[in-house]
């Protein structure tokens, strides 16, 4: 379900130049729950994590609202070539 819901929170990113912008949403997703993982072995509160990333991660959304279908395809073909992706890919096999 994290994967599916993951995968879900990713199409809705767009591609730009230079660390595109659909990486720098997976690295803010990843290190964001990152650090809510940290957090919560602490046995601490997340709100203030969620807090931190909450601006970044509400400007990913719904940026491919817009997009064709092989505009869309070309987004998750760039999502597939970040580190963060596949940092989580490894963790998920």
């Amino acid at each position: 379900m994290k994967k599916i819901s993951f995968l879900f929170f990713v199409s809705t990113l767009v591609l730009t130049s230079c660390q595109s912008e659909v990486c720098q949403c997976a690295d803010a997703w990843y290190n964001m729950n990152q650090e809510m993982r940290k957090t919560e072995a602490a046995g601490k509160a997340t709100e203030s994590v969620v807090k931190k990333y909450e601006q970044k991660i509400d400007a990913c959304y719904n940026l491919d609202a817009h997009m064709s279908a092989p505009e869309k395809e070309q987004m998750l073909d760039e999502l597939r070539e970040c580190d963060s992706y596949k940092k989580i890919e490894n963790a998920h096999q």
